[in-house]
């Protein structure tokens, strides 16, 4: 099961979420900077087979282009702006301009930190992309891990349980695999995701017996939902969408050791000031 050197480990949700830099080189060297134990991120691949680092399906929500980034060139994504939606701190200065980052640029920064865990959710899917793209980015993101020996501290995720099974299917245990709780979330698998993943993140996303899904991305989830990971020897990662830092406390409470953050520097503040962080 999971383990840091600190009693509760920070991730941080695309490096920072309060500066409007999400997912640049940017926000991650100000994360790993601060000392976070992870940094989480989003892959997507552009029409030619580059990786890039977006979470958003569409560019115009992070950038000044358009469209998506499977409809796009090399060339055509690095030329976007991320800097038009920065925020300037006292701790972080916003560039005129910053590229759309690429995996690979964060794997050499993560090369110089090696005490760094990286949590990487494949984002195209099947069915949000088409199915022979989104596992093929799923193959050039795991082989890239890969060849740069990061894979034993390295967490692959995907809302798609199919695509975590195929990574697994062809790397096995050169990484570790991160799911979705409650397991429905992550849809059709083959495999118990129990049995590949050894962190799972938890969200109250409650399954209607119509079939729905009601998202309740704010409300704090149930100590019974940890304590049943933990007895499978799943280690639940806590999301970064609760404004009461009760829930956090509560969280670690019921045995998480992982906690997610879009500002990383007030949650180290936060732990630090318990003496559950270096």
């Amino acid at each position: 099961m999971f383990d840091c050197v600190n009693q509760v480990a920070i991730c941080a949700h695309r490096g920072d979420c309060v500066h409007g830099m999400q997912n640049t080189m940017t926000a991650f060297r100000f994360a790993i900077g601060l000392g976070v134990d992870m940094v989480e991120t989003d892959v997507r691949m552009s029409k030619d087979g580059q990786l890039f680092l977006m979470h958003n399906l569409n560019l115009e929500d992070l950038t000044d282009g358009n469209g998506k980034i499977s409809d796009h060139t090399y060339e055509e994504i690095r030329s976007m702006n991320v800097a038009v939606r920065g925020i300037a701190s006292d701790h972080v200065s916003i560039p005129d301009f910053e590229p759309v980052a690429l995996l690979e640029e964060l794997l050499d920064l993560a090369v110089d930190h090696p005490a760094l865990m990286l949590n990487i959710e494949i984002k195209d899917r099947p069915g949000e992309v088409d199915e022979a793209f989104a596992f093929e980015c799923a193959r050039k993101t795991a082989d890239m891990l890969a060849s740069r020996g990061l894979g034993s501290r390295t967490w692959i995720n995907s809302f798609s349980g199919r695509i975590v099974e195929w990574v697994h299917t062809i790397h096995g245990d050169t990484f570790h695999y991160h799911g979705f709780f409650p397991w429905h979330i992550m849809g059709s698998m083959q495999t118990n995701p129990w049995e590949l993943c050894d962190v799972a993140c938890v969200l109250n996303w409650v399954l209607r017996t119509d079939g729905s899904v009601h998202k309740q991305h704010t409300v704090p989830c149930p100590a019974a939902w940890y304590k049943q990971l933990l007895k499978i020897k799943v280690m639940p990662l806590t999301v970064s969408f609760y404004g009461d830092m009760q829930a956090y406390d509560d969280a670690i409470s019921y045995g998480s050791r992982i906690l997610m953050a879009d500002d990383p520097a007030a949650m180290l503040a936060y732990v630090r000031a318990k003496g559950l962080h270096d």
